[in-house]
């Protein structure tokens, strides 16, 4: 009965010093998984998630920007009234979308983002989602003027507002890793994607 216990007493300290080790390596339990999450909640200074801004998108609901950390990020600065280079460069943008796997998708967030706040609303921004038959993958955000135009000088976007109430700006898809640094801009409209479907398949 003795030898027994003293067995049973040797089993539980082995299996207690073997799960200690393991947690004080990173490699068993909650603490190690604790510790990566933490890692991969950690911002550069080259983040566009530093900005403090406050947004909304079409669902109503309000955003920051570090609300979509953690997938790569293929964007793009539009107003739903542009007559003809918006739609262009979201159909670039659906064009690198169709060219992705389902697996890959999964990991990507297509981002519009809206030069045009004030008549961007979210309702109008519904509209246009439904328009262009944009999925669950895609979000639209619109801000105040100084956030918009904030966000467009980190990006590297010109904004010139035109009398009639349009604009006259860059067209430029926008690339960003799950930390929200940029890593590849496509400038211009109807070119190959190529390049960008390279870039986005080094982040996954």
């Amino acid at each position: 009965m003795k030898t027994r216990t003293f067995l049973a007493i040797l089993i539980i300290l082995a299996l207690f010093t073997s799960c200690k080790n393991k947690t004080e390596t990173g490699s068993c339990c909650k603490t190690g998984d604790h510790a990566a999450i933490e890692k991969s909640t950690e911002i550069s200074d080259q983040s566009v998630f530093l900005l403090d801004s406050e947004w909304e998108n079409y669902r109503d609901e309000k955003k920051i920007l570090s609300d979509y950390q953690g997938k790569v990020i293929v964007g793009a600065m539009i107003f739903t009234h542009c007559p003809s280079a918006c739609p262009r460069l979201v159909a670039d943008l659906k064009i690198i979308e169709s060219l992705l796997t389902e697996d890959e998708r999964s990991k990507v967030r297509f981002l519009l983002i809206s030069m045009d706040p004030e008549r961007d609303t979210p309702e109008q921004m519904r509209k246009f989602a439904t328009d262009h038959r944009l999925n669950e993958s895609w979000e639209m955000i619109r801000s105040d003027k100084a956030s918009t135009m904030e966000i467009a000088n980190v990006l590297g976007v010109r904004i010139k507002p035109l009398k009639d109430g349009g604009f006259d700006h860059s067209n430029v898809i926008q690339i960003l890793n799950p930390e929200g640094e940029i890593v590849f801009q496509q400038q211009g409209l109807n070119n190959n994607p190529e390049e960008s479907l390279e870039q986005i398949r080094m982040l996954l």
